[in-house]
């Protein structure tokens, strides 16, 4: 694995971090000759992975394993017959007897020697490789402990008196070897979403060269290449449609689950699928450079980076070893002095084997990285372990209000003309106008179903002014027809206005609603009325922040009059007329008020409000990952995500802590008991298996709870009846035939 200067070292196999030298003196560099393991059982489950990629199938390691495993029950079984002259009273001074015990102790010596050297030596070699980085671990006192008792059970053999422990050593690497894999092989599963999403960018591209395609890894594809990309396959980078027609599934970044189309100048990114045409696009980006990649990057920068549950278990961590050290010193000192050494032996490995600080070390780590990854898989977008952390404790949520409880697009809510019968030819003229321009409310009005009927032929002299609207002339006419603000027609051009028509202007603008003007013969014939869409979603989701003990607030810079309206549709107090330096100072008054705040807001407009804020949430960045003042970023604009994160986000941290005190209790109180003397060392390998099996089976049990997005967030998807509920009760819908 490459690393950069001032990058934590990771491991190979998990991405876990290996343990830091105790002295910064002591460079990575000077001892990253190869592969680095985080501890033996990913060195193993490495081993295991390389060989299914070189064979298809592993070999070496399980029948290491096995072997090893043959021979300590062998041991065992010897051990027992040993064991038999105690229980039975065999009178062992007689020469036979004497003979067949000399005899046992060395078969169990026999068999026991391929157990040190196929399970011990994994652990030497990661103990070792660890020392030498300066990074002393539990390891390292586990390979003394093992091998003082394989050397004072030697010495018994040699000596032919004196107690010997070839089972508890064998049954302690047995039971550290295959604890040590399934732990790695959780914390592998917490890096299955990296490696999924990593799949979805092929290994080959139909590059265009000189009007023919040619395949090609993906590593020479470069910006401005043109590229085929064929049905089925996903495009490998970000570009843009050359030629051809095609329907592309984005619901990795957008969360809609219906495709796009894409024609001729449409953007694509890379990741997403190619349903059913076979387009040629312009690469934009360098592979592995694209928006799938940038995802990829954010996850593993946000899993590099520690929150505090983290930074406390690795300062305990820290202070674990020499601590266990001191107290495993203790009593094997106290029983050597009394003449006990192989007690005392006993008693200093089962503290070593019991303290074991694994459970602790992946207590934190393992239970963010599955949040982190779940999140992910859900079009939500986890800046950091700390960005969780903070989400967790959120107890107020301030919104924008355009583009964030509202879909940032207008409708038509209203039109009112001077006669009913001048109605289609307002619609008509409008939306010819209309057409000609890129204002939001243009486009509202040209998708107008009706304003398809009774166009005029021709008009000509189209004109855009900048802030007022847009003229043309139709044939056979004098004067222009314009569309645009009051003071474009009323204000600048003086054209004069109907009784209906003023009325109506008055309304809407008391109200604040945006409005648009149209007229000719120097008079003003109609006015369209707007309203902004409420997301479908948004109610449900601010009923499910209310009732997780949330308070909701609204900030925006619209009109006091829109402001007034959405409270009173979602019921929640709104800040109407807020500047962008007003909107900070709410945040954090708020936050003084009520506690730690989460800005959700569109990450552009909002991007100082979203800073103040302890959390920043930015909504609909699924094309754009580089916000950087959003810790959270939804990737789609679903806010019914929001209320699923905070859920989220809370069982993680309770997740963490339950590991930590789990992982601290269980290990302190088996100290304890070792030190005193009441357990076996095989006892407290297999206590220490357990207390890491433990930590890492409650937090895959979190990634099982969040596997699929379930809530009490109603979908807006399953039922178009609740779009329509919302926009009705938004604003009544009044239109004058």
């Amino acid at each position: 694995m490459n690393r950069s200067p001032g990058t934590p070292s990771a491991c190979d196999h998990c991405g876990l971090p290996v343990p830091q030298p105790l002295f910064s003196s002591i460079s990575d560099a000077a001892t990253d000759d190869g592969p680095q393991y985080c501890c033996l059982g990913c060195r193993i489950a490495a081993a295991v992975q390389a060989e299914r990629n070189e064979t298809g199938a592993p070999r070496t390691v399980p029948r290491r394993l096995a072997v090893g495993v043959f021979f300590s029950m062998s041991v065992m079984v010897f051990t027992f017959a040993l064991w038999s002259y105690d229980v039975y009273g065999v009178d062992a001074d007689h020469p036979a007897a004497e003979t067949f015990v000399s005899l046992l102790r060395y078969v169990i010596l026999l068999f026991a020697a391929p157990v040190l050297l196929l399970l011990g030596g994994p652990i030497a070699d990661t103990a070792l490789q660890n020392l030498r980085r300066g990074a002393p671990t539990a390891d390292l006192l586990l390979l003394l402990g093992v091998a003082a008792a394989f050397g004072f059970s030697l010495t018994s053999v040699i000596r032919g008196t004196g107690a010997v422990y070839f089972e508890t050593a064998c049954m302690i690497l047995v039971f550290v070897t295959l604890g040590r894999w399934l732990e790695a092989s959780g914390r592998h599963r917490a890096s299955a979403t990296l490696d999924g999403l990593a799949r979805l960018i092929p290994e080959t591209v139909h590059l265009v060269r000189a009007g023919t395609v040619v395949d090609a890894p993906i590593a020479d594809l470069r910006p401005g290449n043109v590229l085929e990309v064929r049905p089925g396959e996903r495009f490998p980078t970000d570009g843009v449609v050359e030629s051809g027609l095609t329907t592309a599934d984005e619901q990795l970044f957008t969360g809609e689950s219906w495709p796009s189309v894409k024609g001729i100048g449409d953007a694509v990114l890379a990741g997403s699928l190619n349903i059913d045409g076979c387009p040629r696009i312009r690469a934009t980006a360098a592979a592995h450079a694209g928006t799938l990649q940038r995802m990829l990057d954010a996850l593993r920068d946000a899993r590099r980076q520690k929150g505090a549950y983290q930074r406390l278990a690795d300062r305990m961590s820290q202070w674990f070893l020499p601590v266990i050290a001191v107290i495993a010193f203790g009593p094997f000192a106290a029983r050597a002095y009394a003449g006990d050494l192989g007690g005392g032996l006993l008693s200093a490995l089962a503290v070593v084997l019991i303290a074991c600080p694994c459970a602790l070390g992946i207590a934190t780590p393992l239970a963010v990285w599955i949040a982190l990854g779940r999140a992910a898989e859900h079009n939500v977008l986890l800046r950091s372990g700390a960005a969780l952390e903070k989400l967790a404790g959120v107890r107020a949520v301030c919104f924008d209000k355009t583009g964030t409880l509202t879909r940032g697009a207008v409708a038509v809510r209203r039109i009112i003309t001077h006669s009913p019968a001048l109605r289609s030819e307002v619609l008509a003229r409008a939306a010819l106008l209309a057409g000609r321009t890129n204002h939001p409310l243009g486009q509202a009005i040209a998708g107008l179903s009706e304003s398809t009927a009774a166009r005029p032929p021709t008009v000509d002299r189209i004109e855009n002014v900048a802030g007022r609207g847009i003229s043309g002339r139709w044939s056979g006419e004098t004067g222009p027809t314009r569309l645009g603000s009051e003071r474009y027609l009323i204000g600048d051009a003086g054209w004069s206005v109907p009784t209906a028509v003023r009325s109506a202007i008055d309304d809407a603008q008391a109200g604040g609603d945006p409005i648009a003007v149209i007229g000719w013969d120097n008079q003003v014939q109609g006015v369209f009325v707007f309203r902004e869409e409420l997301r479908p979603e948004a109610p449900d989701a601010i009923a499910a922040l209310r009732k997780a003990g949330v308070d909701i607030r609204v900030l925006t810079g619209d009109h006091a009059g829109r402001g007034r309206a959405i409270a009173g549709v979602l019921n929640v107090p709104v800040q109407a007329e807020l500047l962008p330096d007003a909107k900070v100072a709410a945040v954090e008054q708020i936050g003084r008020d009520i506690g730690s705040v989460a800005m959700v807001g569109d990450g552009v407009n909002d991007a100082a409000a979203m800073t103040a804020a302890d959390v920043g949430v930015a909504m609909g960045c699924g094309a754009d990952l580089t916000r950087d003042n959003a810790e959270v970023c939804l990737l789609s604009d679903d806010l019914a995500r929001l209320p699923w994160t905070l859920s989220l986000a809370r069982d993680t941290v309770r997740t963490v802590r339950a590991n930590i005190w789990w992982a601290f209790g269980y290990n302190s109180f088996g100290v304890v008991l070792a030190a005193t003397g009441w357990l076996h060392p095989s006892v407290a390998a297999l206590l220490m298996v357990v207390s890491s099996l433990a930590v890492t089976a409650n937090s895959l049990r979190l990634g099982r709870k969040y596997e699929n997005p379930k809530s009490e967030i109603r979908n807006p998807n399953d039922a178009a009846l609740s779009d329509l509920e919302f926009r009705h009760s938004d604003f009544p819908a009044e239109t004058v035939p």
